[in-house]
C-alpha cells in the first residue's frame, strides 16, 4: 500500500502514532489558500480537535518521490472546498505537502 493511503487511513482511524511514523520529522505543509506553513507537530495537533469532514479522497498519482491527491472538505462553518494536494515523499515518509483550495458553492 502506498504511503499516502496509509497516512490517510491512519488519520481517518485517529491513529496519531501511525501518522507520526509516516510523516518525516522535517515535514512542512504549505497552504496556498491560507498563506501558511505548518510543521509536523502542528499538523499532528489537528488530530486532537475537530477536523473538517473529508469526502471523495483519491490518489491521482503516486510513486516513491511524489503524490498528487484530491478531496472535498467541509468545515465546521459549513464552508466547502475542493482541495488539491501535492506530497513530496522522502525515505518512505511524507516530507512535504502543498495544498491549493477552491471554494465550492453552497447548495
Amino acid at each position: 500500500m502506498a504511503v499516502i493511503q496509509k497516512m490517510f487511513d491512519a488519520w481517518d482511524a485517529g491513529d496519531k502514532d501511525a501518522v507520526e511514523k509516516l510523516v518525516h520529522d522535517d515535514f512542512i505543509m504549505t497552504s496556498h489558500a491560507q498563506g501558511t506553513k505548518t510543521s509536523k507537530q502542528e499538523m499532528l495537533n489537528w488530530m486532537d480537535g475537530p477536523s473538517p469532514k473529508t469526502e471523495k479522497f483519491r490518489i491521482i498519482y503516486e510513486n516513491d518521490d511524489i503524490a498528487v491527491c484530491h478531496q472535498f472538505m467541509e468545515f465546521e462553518s459549513g464552508d466547502k472546498e475542493a482541495v488539491m494536494m501535492v506530497y513530496e515523499i522522502k525515505d518512505g515518509q511524507v516530507y512535504s505537502m502543498e495544498t491549493g483550495a477552491t471554494p465550492m458553492p453552497s447548495k
